[in-house]
């Protein structure tokens, strides 16, 4: 980062450390604000994560806690979860099923998420997942996101049904 995005960068630090119930999301690059782009980033995601295998939306993390107003998504990769968090208020937005907790976190960063969806493209023609990534994520949703609904068989099967998309 240069000397003058830093500089930048110091006072949106100091700006939100002295007044931390205020939002910088109207900052523009003056063609697009922070919330502009989030709130893209929230719809491109809903409409992403309705046709991805075995996506999932919760209002709880693994360990019972969630940020405030908020809720997590995610979806299994063949490299691993992918989750993001977003407002209550687009809840209702993402028609995906719902967990009683969200799968376990193994510590991805911005990074690994970031690898992980470039793996996908990659690997990608057509279709978002090819046979043997499907495998891969399966045994994910074996391991992750099935126990998530403990001894509850109807909410394990119904969350699979979700997903037959011979039914459509």
């Amino acid at each position: 980062m240069n000397i003058q995005l830093k500089y930048i960068q110091n006072l949106i630090n100091k700006f939100k450390e002295e007044n931390p119930d205020e939002s910088v999301g109207e900052l523009s690059d003056t063609y697009h604000s922070y919330n502009d782009l989030y709130k893209h980033r929230t719809f491109l995601s809903a409409l992403l994560f309705l046709n991805l295998p075995y996506s999932w939306k919760s209002k709880v993390h693994e360990d019972g806690t969630m940020f405030k107003g908020m809720f997590i998504t995610g979806f299994p990769t063949p490299t691993g979860m992918i989750s993001y968090h977003y407002d209550l208020e687009y809840w209702d937005m993402f028609k995906i099923p719902e967990l009683p907790k969200a799968p376990h976190f193994d510590g991805y960063t911005d990074q690994d998420v970031l690898s992980r969806l470039a793996n996908i493209i990659r690997h990608s023609s057509t279709k978002l997942f090819n046979i043997e990534d499907i495998n891969k994520i399966e045994e994910l949703v074996k391991t992750e996101i099935l126990p998530t609904f403990g001894d509850d068989i109807v909410s394990k099967a119904a969350y699979i049904s979700f997903f037959d998309r011979s039914k459509s």
